[in-house]
């Protein structure tokens, strides 16, 4: 009879469609160890389906259509979207700040600047996404015309880390493992950090249509996942041996499932500690976000029409905390 009545709760398990990036780097992992494991461990709530992808803006897009019900959404085009009137709610982050670096070959490149002189060529994953925004700002920063630099779109941090390496294009915004990694392979040296530059750079957020979360069970829903996702965030600050088996578990790239100490201990660190990457969400507030959006209006990326304190929404943060208090 246990049996049969295990069964039965797993049959009737909730399954959630997710989308998220097909790729999963250091700081995406504790995120990805919560979608696809934690929420298993709260009753109710199977592993989620998670519908990866390899361009940044199709998750909000998919969304929107009802493809999926959640997102793990870059911010841009979450927040470009709501500008046009879709009805979305952001709910949490997918983890806090950027761990995403631009990063040159120094023996040809010396600085923005350089690239700026001479017309050369930035790899971003899309024209107006988080990335390219914080390029842009970096830019505005040292007063250098961005109409001066060729962008072009690739959606792989390990295509543009290769197009890099062979000399295709300039500079790129990788992840700071995959800084770490490439300078074994030649002089290649960081030109922007953005969480030096800003306060907070907010890469991905957690989303969902308002419409979607009218229903009590996708309620339940939301807060579970935001469960699980607080869950692992607290797992990642504390335990750098749990953090290391769940980069084995779900980490994309060969290299860094199979990272040793040497090179996994100083990134979770740097995670952990400098970046702060996986904190309970505090900035996830109105005034944390305006902060930003001078970049993003700079950069055409938003006109600043936008309500923030109508598309951020705590209320499921706020439960989650509660719940795991």
């Amino acid at each position: 009879m246990l049996g049969a009545g295990s069964r039965a709760m797993a049959a009737d398990a909730r399954v959630l469609k997710i989308n998220t990036l097909a790729s999963a780097s250091a700081v995406n992992v504790p995120l990805q160890s919560a979608l696809r494991s934690g929420l298993g461990e709260i009753a109710g709530f199977a592993p989620a389906e998670m519908r990866p992808t390899a361009k940044i803006p199709q998750i909000a897009q998919e969304v929107i259509a009802g493809a999926a019900d959640m997102g793990d959404a870059d911010i841009a085009s979450t927040l470009a979207a709501a500008e046009a009137g879709a009805d979305l709610k952001i709910i949490g982050l997918s983890y806090n700040n950027t761990d995403q670096v631009i990063v040159s070959n120094a023996d040809k490149t010396k600085s923005l600047a350089d690239i700026a002189d001479r017309g050369g060529t930035i790899a971003v994953n899309s024209i107006g996404d988080f990335m390219y925004v914080m390029v842009l700002g970096a830019l505005a920063k040292q007063g250098i015309d961005p109409q001066k630099v060729n962008f072009i779109e690739m959606g792989s941090s390990g295509d543009r880390a290769r197009a890099l390496l062979a000399g295709r294009v300039d500079a790129v915004p990788m992840h700071i493992e995959q800084a770490e990694q490439i300078k074994a392979r030649g002089n290649y040296q960081v030109l922007v950090t953005p969480w030096k530059e800003y306060d907070d750079w907010f890469s991905a957020v957690i989303m969902a249509t308002s419409g979607w979360l009218k229903a009590d069970e996708n309620k339940k829903a939301a807060v579970a996942v935001l469960k699980a996702s607080l869950t692992a965030f607290r797992k990642t600050d504390s335990d750098y041996a749990w953090y290391k088996t769940q980069v084995g578990k779900y980490a994309s790239s060969k290299d860094l499932k199979a990272a040793d100490d040497t090179l996994l201990k100083p990134v979770w660190q740097q995670l952990t500690g400098e970046i702060k990457a996986f904190s309970d969400m505090e900035q996830l507030n109105p005034d944390a976000f305006a902060k930003i959006m001078p970049v993003y209006k700079q950069a055409g990326a938003l006109k600043g029409t936008l309500d923030l304190g109508k598309v951020i929404d705590r209320t499921y943060l706020e439960q989650a905390l509660k719940e795991l208090a």
